[in-house]
């Protein structure tokens, strides 16, 4: 009996730090496992900034004729950094009913860096609005 009561007590002490090494050894996993869906959360959300910040820029030209206002507005919107084009360039160049576009991109920040440098090419978030004039 007192044998008997001494292998369960080794037994269960065994399986105790059993479970905690499984515990230590999945930890890491389910880190990575979280931090990557934060960053493909952020990457969506990137994308989504860039996206209204072109709709943004193109209902100003639309409206307005007012490039420089529309980049300002644009880069408040997603970021100093972010490329911003507008065609036609000049606002003489623009007639009521003519398609105007407006590309922003930019780099994403965070993580991402660490993917570019590893996978060896740069990833862009990149985003196009056409409106038609309604002004001179």
């Amino acid at each position: 009996m007192r044998t008997e009561n001494r292998y369960k007590r080794i037994m269960k002490s065994k399986t105790n730090g059993q479970t905690t090494l499984e515990f230590v050894m999945i930890i890491p996993l389910i880190i990575i496992m979280v931090l990557a869906a934060s960053q493909i959360g952020l990457l969506v959300y990137g994308k989504m900034v860039v996206q209204q910040a072109s709709r943004e820029a193109a209902r100003i030209v639309s409206t307005t004729n007012d490039s420089k206002l529309a980049e300002e507005t644009a880069r408040m919107m997603c970021g100093r950094d972010s490329e911003i084009s507008i065609h036609p360039g000049l606002a003489s160049q623009r007639k009521i009913g003519d398609m105007i576009s407006v590309n922003i991109s930019r780099s994403p920040g965070g993580i991402v860096k660490v993917v570019e440098n590893i996978i060896g090419r740069e990833i862009i978030v990149r985003e196009e609005s056409r409106m038609r004039m309604e002004c001179d």
